[in-house]
């Protein structure tokens, strides 16, 4: 029976999970996979099973580590968020927007747009994001408004899919080729947006 070397399956998944936000699952292969991660096909069939449960395990990891953090201001408890909390997560995207990973754009959104519409687990494991995304903002927007921070007729749940909509297309504006300024602009655009509600 062949053996294999051992490895340690969180780093592998780390790698997978890093290499599926760079490419996307189509444009990834089982060869990729094997040379990005240094695992062998046996071994990654053996512990995760298929390219199609490794992509699901990496969008799991994606949702608990850089959605979490990057939701972190939004779905905090205590003191509950507010516009400024909806400012600083936009604004986390203009501290990143020049590093060479943003030009990966956003695993969920990606994903939104390659895969959601063919495979109904990773449809629901989007629309979790999305869901968090839009319970997020209309949490804040509440608050906003009852702080008197925001005009009372402001439509919450018209300008919390609005902003979901922003994401989406922040995202994939920064996995294009458009030049970083441009990217900032909008994201500056949003920022402003924000101030007139």
């Amino acid at each position: 029976m062949p053996r294999y070397k051992e490895f340690d399956p969180k780093d592998c998944l780390d790698k997978v999970m890093y290499l599926f936000w760079q490419k996307g699952y189509q444009n990834t292969s089982m060869s990729d996979l094997v040379e990005h991660s240094g695992v062998q096909r046996y071994g990654l069939y053996e512990t995760f099973g298929g390219k199609e449960v490794l992509f699901q395990r990496a969008l799991d990891l994606y949702l608990s580590t850089v959605i979490h953090q990057r939701l972190a201001m939004l779905e905090r408890k205590q003191p509950e968020p507010s516009v400024a909390e909806i400012e600083q997560f936009f604004e986390q995207f203009i501290e990143h927007v020049d590093r060479p990973y943003s030009f990966f754009g956003c695993l969920m959104c990606n994903t939104a747009v390659e895969v959601a519409l063919h495979d109904k687990i990773v449809a629901s494991m989007v629309q979790q994001y999305f869901d968090r995304l839009r319970q997020g903002f209309a949490r804040s927007l509440t608050r906003a408004k009852q702080n008197g921070e925001i005009a009372d007729s402001t439509d919450i749940g018209q300008i919390s899919e609005l902003l979901v909509g922003s994401v989406l297309g922040l995202t994939t504006y920064a996995r294009s080729s458009a030049p970083r300024q441009d990217v900032r602009t909008y994201i500056n655009g949003i920022l402003a947006m924000l101030k007139l509600l």
